[in-house]
């Protein structure tokens, strides 16, 4: 049921359960997951350690958020299967660090979406977005600054 059918009362009197979402979590937790992976391999390729180190930290942020996703996956009673989908990267330093600022905005996005779309029949998974979108943030700000410092001028 969206917006419109749970403000003007219409639709399907069915109540959502948890275990509706989970295709949906298991999504962002895969998008989560590869975003952490890229960020590791462009941490791995930057040209100087203050970019490598700002990366690695994003990453490890990153990964914090898809263990959210995973535990609340697993308490739904739900499997998180590791499917490896490509990364995407660039060619130098700044087009991979766009990159990654790019990936992480539709993430915060389609969290903030996801969270209008269960509320408020799942004010658990509610939450877990908000602190996710609050997540990706953090990262988006950590991105912008480190994008800011690379050179888009420079070859790897």
């Amino acid at each position: 049921m969206g917006l419109w059918e749970r403000l003007i009362g219409t639709g399907p009197a069915r109540e959502r359960d948890a275990r509706d979402v989970l295709p949906e979590l298991l999504a962002s937790y895969r998008q989560e997951a590869r975003l952490a992976r890229q960020i590791r391999e462009h941490a791995d390729q930057a040209p100087h350690q203050t970019g490598a180190q700002g990366l690695r930290a994003v990453a490890e942020e990153q990964e914090r958020l898809a263990q959210l996703l995973r535990d609340k996956i697993v308490a739904l009673g739900g499997a998180v299967s590791e499917q490896t989908a490509p990364t995407r990267g660039g060619k130098n330093h700044w087009a991979r660090v766009t990159r990654d600022l790019e990936d992480t905005q539709v993430l915060r996005r389609h969290y903030n979406e996801q969270a209008i779309r269960w509320d408020p029949g799942l004010p658990d998974v509610v939450a877990l977005y908000h602190t996710l979108e609050q997540g990706k943030a953090r990262i988006t700000a950590l991105l912008r600054d480190i994008a800011l410092r690379a050179d888009p001028h420079a070859l790897d």
